[in-house]
């Protein structure tokens, strides 16, 4: 279990000189507390749910946010595998990638989100997403991150409230009160998701906090800006070796070395982390 700064590092991308890197030589498991030691029982995915919602290329609305065509292709490829192997894949994009119908995915084996992410170091930054009233803001680091989901660029900013305001934007203090009981994995195939504020002996609060404590076992998060292409890739390559062989931490290992073979550096394969429960 990490702490600090350390929170915001994949050990996986350090290199010793003239050595290969650690993921190479290692395989690193990272707890969200270190008493999970103690209770970790399988890095397994249940057999007996074979459920999964996959979220993707949302429809914005009009406004500054980029529409991610690349999501539907990695949305799109994932329900393959997903089903190939006998899963029950709910596919949520465009016109149904919305805040209510994430809000509403329960009793679900794997949850998949792809979108744009967002995190927000500095409370004073005068470029504030829309959806998100800075004086909440500043008394609650939880909506500091969050997802951009259809309607996201449409938010009235002038309607801050907490909680049960499907505008489009799911920010980690909405996700934490997400039902994911029984839920396996969360994956955030986003940029920066994994980012939020860190205090010490205490970890990172943000999405990655938020999910956890909604009740998912495991979860794949990204620290910096990711690679489109690179992404699609590393994601396919994971839920193809999952679908194999159900352990977790070894298919999204064996995911990064593989995209290693093509892109070598880890500003490509290096940016998601896993973290279980």
């Amino acid at each position: 279990s990490l702490d600090g700064v350390y929170d915001q590092v994949n050990l996986n991308t350090l290199k010793p000189v003239g050595g290969d890197f650690l993921i190479q030589q290692y395989n690193f498991v990272l707890l969200s507390n270190p008493r999970d030691i103690l209770k970790r029982n399988s890095e397994k995915l249940a057999v007996n749910n074979k459920k999964a919602t996959l979220i993707g290329f949302p429809d914005y609305g009009k406004g500054v946010l980029v529409a991610l065509p690349g999501t539907k292709v990695e949305v799109e490829e994932i329900n393959k595998v997903l089903k190939t192997s006998g899963y029950q894949v709910a596919e949520l994009m465009q016109q149904e990638a919305t805040e209510s119908n994430l809000k509403s995915a329960k009793e679900i084996s794997i949850l998949h989100i792809a979108t744009h992410g967002y995190f927000l170091k500095d409370v004073t930054n005068t470029s504030w997403p829309i959806g998100v009233h800075k004086d909440f803001a500043k008394d609650n680091v939880l909506l500091r991150s969050g997802l951009m989901l259809t309607g996201a660029a449409e938010a009235d900013q002038l309607k801050p409230g907490l909680e049960n305001n499907n505008n489009g934007i799911i920010t980690s203090y909405e996700a934490m009160n997400l039902d994911l009981t029984g839920t396996d994995l969360v994956v955030l195939s986003a940029c920066e998701t994994g980012l939020g504020e860190v205090k010490a002996g205490e970890g990172v609060y943000g999405l990655q906090r938020a999910f956890l404590v909604a009740g998912a076992d495991a979860i794949i998060m990204s620290l910096w800006k990711v690679d489109d292409k690179a992404t699609q890739q590393l994601m396919n390559n994971f839920y193809k070796n999952l679908m194999k062989d159900d352990n977790k931490q070894k298919a999204f290992r064996d995911a990064q070395l593989q995209l290693m073979t093509t892109l070598q550096q880890p500003l490509y394969w290096g940016a998601f982390v896993m973290m279980e429960n």
